[in-house]
């Protein structure tokens, strides 16, 4: 018999994110500023607790900016 090409699921998420955290030398801790604009130093162990004894997706992005001439008709 064949699948159906219905599907109706409930996805739930639960998702952690720290935006331009600093990562500590030993990778023991991020460090990122709150909402007061103070700076706070966190375990990441303590962070991932949540998600003790569960199957995760773990992802990690590091971002670079950079400026670029910005070439005119001219050029």
């Amino acid at each position: 018999m064949a699948n159906s090409k219905l599907k109706f699921t409930r996805t739930t998420t639960d998702k952690l994110t720290i935006k331009a955290g600093t990562l500590s030398e030993d990778c023991s801790t991020i460090t990122y500023e709150d909402e007061n604009g103070s700076e706070q130093d966190i375990k990441i162990s303590d962070l991932l607790t949540a998600f003790k004894n569960q199957v995760i997706d773990f992802t990690v992005a590091l971002k670079t900016d950079e400026n670029l001439d910005v070439i005119t008709e001219d050029e």
